[in-house]
């Protein structure tokens, strides 16, 4: 008690005078081998919670199979841990964890899989963690079709924009005379009630490549041919079934980034055209397409055509604001080693980007804004600026709808501005804005198997 009325004056102290404060958590342990997907959720300002997921096979006695939800105090030190065990140990039973996301402020749900193949029977749980009694509710959302053990498909979850909607998608596994087959199910996260699903039937020329949920509900299924010759399909799929969106000749897609315009559904994505292409990427196109009628606007992205080692985009912010459509986006890319007779098979070196604002406007003109940082980003928004954590030290602040730096916070993250060292790697997608006390709070990782937290007060001064 004591020490926390300490901490807690020097901080009413430093609010007081205006300053930065700087308050870290104990450090905790995580398993580095074993823990993946590790985020901070449900932050308020009393409380913050740590979310991993153990989603390892094996026969050990190790807890292979759980979901692990780390309570921390006000001022980000361990106080409990809760864990859910969502494998069953019957033999031949396989379980995955498939994705998860906050509901409000109190709760958050876990989505996995249990597929028994004796049966041939796919199920889909949901386990909604709910932060005001600590306890997991496990509920089964959906039985699906396996065709046998070796033929299970592939199920995947994606989460819209606006956090309203979670998709679940089934795309079974069929011989290549067979019609392809996916189960679509959307869920209504604010009542965690099924908002509607859809079984349909793809022909087999081609495959799908990538998924997304729209901010109205929808589905949308991006398909490459499984043929020599380059093709894109998009479809488009809702309660009443699917609708085949017509793309331009010869226009290939690699990327599904929906926005939404006044209540319409939009599609930002990035291609290629087929053709004579020599040191191009297969991203220097980008196409805004109007998912009501299909009209599709172009625009060629310079900065990426001749960037031949990009094997992706990642775009974690997609925002409209008086109508236009603002997207902050980095450039992956993937470098093969040479191989050596001691290492003949390298794995590959991933690296980032820089990351850019690109900016689209209701008729579809693209234009983009280097921000000056690379690869990953965490972000918040208070009042009408965005602000950006882009790097180990500080806060990039862009005002709502324009591309424009409008200022850069420093927050001090390995030191305490008067010489104090408190080392610590941010986990730069983990910030958290607590509109409560006007605070930031990030994870740190201290060293392998051990975390913190970082504090933040005053942090705009």
């Amino acid at each position: 008690m004591k020490k926390t009325f300490i901490i807690t004056l020097s901080v009413v102290s430093a609010l007081a005078f205006g300053q930065k404060k700087f308050v870290y958590g104990e450090g905790f342990e995580y398993n580095s081998q074993y823990e993946k997907d590790i985020k901070l959720v449900l932050c308020d300002d009393y409380n913050q919670y740590v979310f991993s997921d153990i989603n390892e096979d094996g026969y050990s006695s190790y807890p292979h199979k759980k979901i692990i939800i780390r309570k921390l105090d006000q001022n980000g030190s361990l106080i409990d841990t809760f864990i859910k065990d969502y494998a069953n140990k019957t033999n031949g039973v396989i379980h995955n964890y498939l994705g998860s996301t906050e509901i409000g402020k109190d709760q958050f749900v876990v989505f996995t899989e249990e597929i028994q193949n004796k049966t041939n029977r796919k199920e889909i749980y949901q386990h909604v963690f709910n932060k005001k009694d600590g306890n997991f509710i496990t509920t089964s959302i959906a039985k699906l079709f396996v065709e046998s053990g070796l033929k299970q498909g592939t199920t995947y979850v994606r989460f819209s924009e606006n956090g309203k909607y979670a998709a679940i998608i089934n795309d079974r596994s069929v011989s290549k005379k067979t019609a392809n087959t996916i189960d679509n199910m959307v869920i209504d996260l604010a009542t965690l009630s099924k908002k509607w699903e859809k079984e349909i039937t793809l022909d087999t020329d081609y495959m799908e490549d990538e998924l997304a949920v729209t901010n109205s509900g929808r589905v949308l299924i991006l398909r490459k041919s499984t043929g020599w010759k380059e093709s894109s399909k998009l479809v488009y799929v809702s309660a009443q079934g699917e609708q085949e969106i017509p793309l331009k000749e010869k226009l290939i897609l690699k990327t599904l980034t929906p926005v939404s315009i006044n209540d319409q559904d939009y599609l930002v994505s990035f291609g290629y055209f087929t053709g004579i292409r020599v040191n191009q990427s297969n991203f220097a196109d980008m196409a805004f397409i109007n998912l009501q009628n299909g009209n599709i606007a172009m625009s060629e992205v310079p900065e990426y055509r001749n960037n031949t080692t990009m094997s992706g985009i990642d775009i974690p912010i997609a925002q409209v604001v008086n109508g236009k459509t603002y997207l902050y986006g980095f450039d992956i890319n993937k470098r093969m080693p040479q191989s050596t007779p001691s290492n003949r098979f390298p794995d590959p070196i991933i690296t980032y980007g820089t990351g850019r604002w690109f900016a689209v406007s209701s008729d579809g003109v693209t234009s983009s804004t280097p921000t000056g940082s690379n690869g990953k980003v965490g972000y918040f928004v208070k009042g009408s600026s965005n602000y950006l954590f882009t790097d180990n030290y500080n806060l990039t602040a862009f005002k709502m709808g324009n591309t424009a730096k409008s200022g850069t916070l420093s927050i001090n993250n390995n030191s305490e501005g008067n010489g104090t060292v408190k080392s610590g790697e941010p986990v730069l997608t983990s910030i958290k804005y607590i509109p409560e006390s006007d605070r930031i709070i990030f994870l740190r990782k201290l060293d392998a198997n051990h975390f913190d937290t970082k504090s933040v007060y005053n942090w705009d001064k």
